[in-house]
């Protein structure tokens, strides 16, 4: 297979989610997946006859007897209420692009739908739908904050807020239908929500009303009053000075409401769910010899539950004890880290998340990334699972899209958060749906919660990121539309200071004023053809690295990468040398033990060559033993100085022959991605026709001749003179040598080279 093929096929998986299916997972298993009773997620669904898009920021809870709820965390309104299952779609699940999953409530499945819009009234009583019109029809209101919920068993209870008042409200089945339970605390102002859609009503007295749908509306308890506001039936409530209870019941006949219910006793943390710990022993290395060992955790695919296992972020709770989330909204818990690994424990902790792919733990609590927003998770009875899912931040925009994905969740000294989020790319991966604010940026957000600004726009799907030790950001890149290649972006705060910086894609640099905020290097598909995140090595650890260096992992090659910058009066440049380490699943995320060892985790859900469907393992240095790799690649005036770990063979190393040398262009535009374009014979034509048709296809790379090769006394580095030494977005130096014992020292340097230094 030759190199264009190559790069055709990359570049077609690429365009394909596979089917988990297709990664060995059984056909149609989210069919037998137990999500639990609350799953948030994007849904369509059928509304006024129509079907499409009902809830971006949806929750739909699962009240038994074959009877569901959506709820929009968006307008805090009830979507609709139905009796019946859900149409399959959804990318980590059925692998379709584009093909949301939906609630199946058309014909007379529904008890009741809701027409789009708040559900709960403004402080002067109206219910027009006052969102910024950059969010499309969707996006938080003002008057009403979702905060999140509490599961007391099955039983879920949503927690918000309206004009300030706190309100809970719970969903149980009765006989023919279900009921709405709420518990509204004191408030001095008249409110108002939406309980039917007027088109609906037959009829509207104070405490009853009949449906077109079959269904009747009873109201239990002492508050509401039942009456047509526009388009709406809606439940209005008078000021209180004290906590009301009541219940809105929807059945098929005659409606009878129940009584009320204290929700209140119902958020102190419930029977657990899941139960059940599933024991597994670890398979640790015995290799005394590679610099580097892999440590695998057994993973509990074979769960009670058939619930999917893809690892997609991680943090430590504690030095004995792991959280791990995955793609398809599970958190479980894996302890037993600090002992011999014979015996390690999984324990489901959480359920139901909005694809999650970062997880954070700070001061002891889990925060988790998905789509819709940072979730904390907290256990309030200690049993092992969560009982609170608070909604810690919200304000990340989400469209239909099935591609903007929420990527990482990290902090820095000060507390602060830190996320990206990818563009909305179309299906088939060529140019992007609408633009949405927060779609292709990295944002920071305050250590509460309550605040956040963009540092940075352009991204297209960066896949990870990292905070470095003195506040400097990294993230990954994956080729595409306005991305020629994958590449390594890295920036400072002294960059975002005075406004984002611009990554690259230009349907998502929102209003950055800045031009392009070149990469540290540029990576050619058979190096990283997806990026996921980068770790920073931390001081006090003996990983083989130094303290400070950094470490990228690729998700497509499932191959990590030290970094070797080499920054010049300020212009930031410099490549990567792949770390001999091989891992069972793609390089997704990864983190530092207090032990000096590195925890990965990993999984398949686009283009990745990796091995298995998912892994989590650890990453250990056998002390002692050297490094096969360079600590150090320096541009000079004439070529590159190659710093070494362990002193080389000065005969080998002095020969011209023992290197080569190439180096190559992209260029940057609409088209997905880029061909490689020769430096030294720049051919205008050609790149002037990748600015208006793909150029993949398109191959040129310069040979570079290597003049020289001078070795230091000590052996440790050596400066190769280049032939027409001159700039390039991709130089790639390859080596085959010996270190002074008579072992092979061979590999490859990708970097990018703007300018020389000494």
């Amino acid at each position: 297979m030759n190199q264009a093929t190559v790069r055709r096929t990359l570049v077609s998986l690429a365009l394909l989610t596979a089917a988990p299916s297709a990664f060995g997972q059984e056909k149609d298993w989210y069919k037998n997946m137990q999500i639990g009773p609350a799953w948030s997620d994007t849904f369509a669904g059928t509304l006024g006859g129509k079907e499409g898009p009902v809830a971006v920021k949806g929750i739909l809870v699962d009240i038994g007897e074959g009877n569901r709820v959506l709820f929009d965390t968006e307008t805090l309104r009830v979507v609709s209420a139905y009796h019946g299952d859900i149409k399959w779609g959804g990318t980590p699940w059925t692998g379709e692009h584009g093909k949301l999953i939906a609630i199946d409530n058309g014909g007379d499945k529904a008890l009741v739908s809701i027409p789009a819009g708040p559900g709960w009234a403004d402080a002067s009583g109206n219910f027009t739908d006052k969102r910024d019109k950059e969010l499309h029809g969707w996006g938080n209101l003002e008057h009403a904050k979702y905060k999140g919920f509490f599961r007391d068993g099955k039983k879920i209870i949503f927690s918000y807020e309206v004009l300030g008042t706190p309100v809970y409200e719970s969903y149980e089945s009765i006989p023919n239908g279900i009921v709405r339970q709420f518990q509204v605390a004191a408030h001095k102002q008249a409110l108002s929500f939406a309980v039917a859609g007027a088109d609906d009503a037959l009829t509207v007295s104070a405490d009853k009303a009949g449906l077109k749908s079959g269904a009747s509306v009873a109201i239990g308890g002492k508050g509401p009053s039942l009456a047509k506001d526009g388009g709406l039936v809606v439940a209005r409530l008078s000021a209180s000075s004290a906590p009301i209870t009541f219940t809105v019941a929807y059945t098929k006949g005659e409606a009878a409401a129940p009584a009320p219910v204290d929700l209140a006793a119902l958020t102190k943390g419930g029977d657990p769910l899941w139960g059940k710990e599933i024991k597994v022993a670890g398979n640790v290395s015995t290799d005394t010899k590679a610099p580097w060992v892999t440590d695998t955790i057994p993973v509990p695919s074979d769960n009670p539950w058939k619930a999917s296992i893809r690892f997609s972020g991680f943090d430590f709770i504690d030095e004995d004890t792991a959280a791990v989330c995955t793609w398809n909204g599970d958190v479980w818990t894996v302890s037993g880290l600090k002992g011999d690994w014979s015996s390690l424990t999984w324990k489901r902790f959480a359920s139901g998340l909005f694809e999650p792919l970062g997880l954070k733990v700070v001061d002891g609590s889990v925060y988790v990334h998905g789509r819709d927003q940072i979730t904390k998770l907290t256990d309030l009875n200690k049993d092992g699972e969560a009982d609170r899912y608070d909604a810690f931040f919200r304000d990340e925009a989400v469209s239909p899209n099935f591609h903007e994905f929420g990527f990482e969740l990290q902090t820095d000294k000060q507390g602060n958060f830190y996320t990206c989020k990818a563009s909305p790319v179309r299906g088939g991966g060529r140019g992007f749906d609408t633009i949405y604010p927060s779609h292709g940026t990295v944002l920071q957000i305050s250590a509460d919660g309550t605040k956040s600004r963009v540092i940075a726009t352009g991204l297209r799907a960066p896949g990870g990121l990292a905070v470095g030790p003195n506040g400097e950001i990294t993230t990954g890149e994956n080729e595409g539309t306005w991305q020629p290649c994958c590449k390594l972006n890295y920036f400072t705060p002294k960059d975002f200071k005075d406004g984002p910086v611009f990554l690259g894609t230009e349907p998502s640099k929102h209003d950055a004023k800045k031009d392009l905020h070149e990469p540290l290097c540029y990576f050619p598909m058979s190096v990283d053809n997806s990026g996921g995140s980068q770790v920073w090595v931390p001081e006090g650890v003996d990983f083989g690295l130094k303290p400070g260096e950094l470490i990228h992992g690729s998700y497509g090659q499932s191959s990590l990468f030290r970094v070797l910058p080499d920054p010049v009066d300020g212009v930031m440049q410099g490549g990567v040398v792949k770390l001999p380490i091989t891992l069972g699943a793609s390089a997704m995320r990864e983190r530092f033990h207090k032990d000096g060892s590195m925890y990965v985790c990993g999984l398949r859900g686009w283009q990745t060559n990796a091995a298995n469907e998912t892994a989590f393992q650890r990453i250990r240095y056998n002390k002692g033993v050297a490094v096969p790799l360079p600590n150090k690649v320096e541009f000079t005036k004439t070529g590159v100085r190659i710093s070494f770990e362990k002193s080389i063979s000065a005969d080998l190393a002095k020969d011209p022959a023992s290197y080569n040398a190439e180096r190559w262009n992209y260029v940057r535009g609409p088209q997905y991605g880029s061909g490689e374009f020769s430096v030294d014979n720049v051919d205008q034509d050609a790149e002037k026709r990748a600015l208006d048709k793909e150029s993949h296809d398109y191959k040129k790379h310069d040979a570079i001749k290597i003049t020289a090769a001078r070795p230091s006394k000590d052996g440790k580095s050596v400066e190769l003179d280049f032939e027409g030494h001159k700039p390039s977005m991709t130089l790639k130096v390859a080596w085959d040598l010996e270190d002074s014992a008579g072992e092979v020292v061979k590999g490859e340097y990708y970097g990018t080279y703007r300018k020389a230094g000494k």
